[in-house]
């Protein structure tokens, strides 16, 4: 079994984990699934499931009565999305694509199956839950750790996602104080890093209003944050 050299964002390409015969029989029964940007990928009443994301970005959030809404995960090309392979759990998680996803959908019972009988099956599945454990411990810290610039990107990235379930575009309807506040900064410093991120061309600013116009490259930050 082959395993990846570890990088900085501990993503994981799932199949290439895998020999090719085993990779193909996890492949039988699969279809291909588009998700459209701003679009609910998976809704919770829904059977068990695993998918390869080949495109997109794709979020996974809890959130709250109240409507508020917490990241915990990003997945990107080439990882694997799952829900219920070996249980529930009681956390309600929320699935959504940001921007237009394809993904090959798998047969999880084939997948359960293989698992119990291969290990490099099953250790290919602890491999990604290593991943996606690492990649939850890096939002976390981010948010806690990281500079002006990473924290920031965060939250914007967060308010936008929440903002395009509503509306269908990625934007964020906030004052510079309210970004400040809700980072723990000042109105000055949010300036002028929100200036350096539409000189760049990854944001544009209009008054109280942020538009995300890359959002790989804005996500971009946070994978870079720690390592």
């Amino acid at each position: 079994m082959r395993y990846p050299t570890p990088v900085a964002s501990d993503r994981i390409d799932f199949l290439s984990l895998l020999a090719e015969p085993k990779r193909n029989q996890l492949l039988e029964g699969s279809r291909r699934v588009r998700y459209p940007a701003g679009s609910l990928a998976y809704v919770l009443d829904e059977p068990d499931y695993a998918v390869i994301v080949g495109r997109g970005l794709i979020r996974l959030y809890v959130g709250t009565r109240s409507g508020r809404q917490a990241t915990v995960h990003y997945i990107h090309p080439s990882e694997l999305m799952s829900w219920g392979l070996a249980t529930r759990p009681s956390i309600k998680v929320h699935v959504q694509a940001v921007t237009d996803a394809m993904v090959t959908s798998l047969d999880v019972n084939v997948l359960r199956r293989q698992a119990s009988v291969d290990v490099d099956v099953s250790t290919a599945l602890w491999t990604y839950m290593a991943a996606l454990e690492a990649n939850s411990t890096r939002i976390i810290a981010v948010r806690s750790l990281g500079d002006i610039t990473e924290r920031l990107a965060f939250d914007l990235l967060d308010r936008a996602c929440a903002s395009q379930l509503e509306s269908g575009e990625l934007m964020v309807q906030a004052t510079q104080q309210q970004l400040a506040d809700s980072i723990g900064s000042v109105r000055e410093v949010i300036a002028r890093t929100l200036r350096k991120l539409r000189d760049d061309r990854i944001i544009t600013t209009a008054p109280n209003c942020v538009r995300v116009v890359d959002v790989r490259r804005l996500e971009n930050i946070l994978t870079r944050a720690l390592i």
